[in-house]
């Protein structure tokens, strides 16, 4: 059962980063992310992927 995206602080809190840092990966499109009303949300498997590939 597919879990709902996270906001980016949400996001970046699990990635022990700056929620600034992590919006500049969106915006670099380093790291996958959803457009839900207007806000970008990341999924969890975008952060696992994120995760695997930075290590």
């Amino acid at each position: 059962m597919p879990t709902e995206p996270l906001l980016a602080a949400q996001a970046a809190r699990r990635l022990g980063i700056p929620t600034k840092e992590l919006l500049r990966l969106v915006y670099e499109r380093k790291i996958h992310f959803v457009m839900i009303d207007g806000v970008a949300h990341i999924p969890e498997d975008a952060i696992d992927e994120y995760q695997s590939e930075a290590s």
